[in-house]
């Protein structure tokens, strides 16, 4: 089973800030879109899309100019399907505030699900350029499943390890970087990846699968094998397991 791409996103808590402490002297209108906008995440935080909606859509028709309010709506019509509205509201957010990384950011993992790939990667590689953005590394990696998603892996290798040039740790990238080694049957490479993922991340279905075909990729049935028993035994109902369970019955 090919592992879906990871997309990294700033979450919705952290979409509204600690703003309603500070702007109590803003004109009217400009408070009561942020106050409409702090209920609106919240209700989008919950799954409560309609209530969500009234007060994004407020937010937005009280301070057309508000970056964030857009950016936000951008998240709750993708949620809605309604993705005409969703990019148009991504697209004025990134206008809006046309330095800020993190909306760029977020755009482009709009733009890579929505298979806009060539375009959703190059935003990326602008809000990870961006010198006071905190994590470019997330860009990076956003950059890379972009490229991986339309199928380039040379160009999706040499973001992943951009993202870990400037955080070695970074778990997601050194799994993302173990499996694009598998794929292209760089074996020896695929297992120092992954090894030093299960020093920083936590195992999982796709890291224990993984790391068996790795070792058999090596001929190391020893070790492939004590991959296999865990995935078995600490993941029984997983789809991975079932994979494993087939290749064991119809190997080759």
């Amino acid at each position: 089973m090919k592992r879906a791409a990871t997309i990294v996103a700033i979450g919705l808590l952290g979409l509204v800030g600690c703003q309603s402490s500070t702007n109590v002297t803003k004109p009217q209108p400009e408070r009561a879109a942020e106050i409409n906008l702090e209920l609106g995440v919240e209700h989008l935080r919950k799954g409560n899309l309609q209530q969500a909606k009234e007060k994004i859509d407020r937010a937005v028709e009280q301070n057309p100019r508000f970056g964030r309010a857009h950016l936000v709506a951008g998240m709750l019509y993708n949620r809605l399907n309604d993705q005409a509205k969703a990019e148009s509201h991504y697209e004025r957010a990134v206008a809006l505030e046309p330095k800020n990384p993190e909306f760029k950011n977020n755009y482009a993992v709009y733009l890579c699900q929505q298979k806009k790939y060539d375009k959703g990667q190059k935003i990326a590689l602008e809000a990870a350029a961006d010198p006071l953005y905190k994590t470019p590394e997330v860009a990076f990696l956003n950059a890379g499943n972009c490229a991986l998603s339309s199928g380039n892996l040379k160009v999706a290798e040499d973001d992943f390890r951009k993202a870990l040039a400037v955080r070695p740790k970074f778990g997601e990238a050194l799994f993302q970087m173990a499996d694009l080694e598998y794929r292209q049957t760089e074996y020896m490479s695929a297992r120092a990846f992954l090894e030093r993922y299960l020093e920083v991340g936590r195992t999982s279905p796709d890291t224990l699968w993984l790391g068996v075909r790795i070792e058999r990729g090596l001929g190391n049935n020893a070790q492939a094998q004590h991959y296999a028993q865990r995935l078995k035994s600490e993941y029984p109902s997983a789809a991975q397991t079932k994979e494993l369970l087939e290749s064991e019955r119809n190997p080759g």
